[in-house]
């Protein structure tokens, strides 16, 4: 007499068990939308292969955007942005292969940009600036 009875209840059982573990995993890796304790948004951008891909957008609690730049392959690329909370531009900035590379132009009041620093690979090469005083 054999040890092993077959039922085929244990493939409705098998299946059962996959499933669950199936939507268990989905469930796990989804990546949540991080948000403010007043449901705003903190951030937004897409991932490829595990890095961050194509324009990432951070957020202040007022809903107002405080960055926002593109990624390639995870590396800041090309026009990076920042803001103040009132939504008045900061800075404005190149970036190729996640080095500053170009001009970082900071702003003051009303807009004025108030000094500009031209980068190559993260070091500065030459700087000019305004008073505003």
């Amino acid at each position: 007499m054999s040890a092993f009875h077959y039922n085929s209840r244990h493939k409705m059982v098998t299946l059962a068990l996959v499933i669950v573990a199936a939507a268990l995993g989905f469930y796990l890796n989804q990546r949540e939308q991080p948000t403010f304790d007043n449901g705003q948004v903190k951030r937004t951008g897409s991932m490829v292969d595990g890095r961050n891909h194509g324009r990432w957008t951070w957020y202040y609690p007022n809903g107002r955007k405080k960055m926002e730049g593109d990624f390639q392959g995870g590396k800041r690329t090309g026009r990076w942005v920042t803001f103040a909370d009132n939504g008045d531009t900061l800075t404005v900035s190149m970036y190729r292969n996640d080095k500053l590379n170009g001009p970082h132009t900071e702003y003051g009041p009303g807009g004025h940009p108030a000094r500009v620093v031209t980068y190559v690979d993260d070091r500065p090469a030459t700087t000019s600036g305004t008073s505003s005083r």
